[in-house]
């Protein structure tokens, strides 16, 4: 499943969902990251569900 996140510093990038937590969080590979960022983006993230929706 692709998502993208919607809430947060991180709003606007997309993923793909490797993994589920039981407390309601996506473990996500960073597929499209945010343009014109200056540092390094991670290329994994944990992401709380209500902060992104499906693509």
């Amino acid at each position: 499943m692709k998502i993208e996140i919607t809430k947060g510093k991180y709003k606007g990038v997309r993923g793909r969902v490797v993994g589920v937590y039981t407390d309601g969080r996506y473990d996500i590979n960073i597929i499209k990251p945010k343009t014109a960022q200056p540092k390094q983006q991670p290329t994994q993230m944990v992401i709380k569900i209500n902060n992104c929706r499906e693509i």
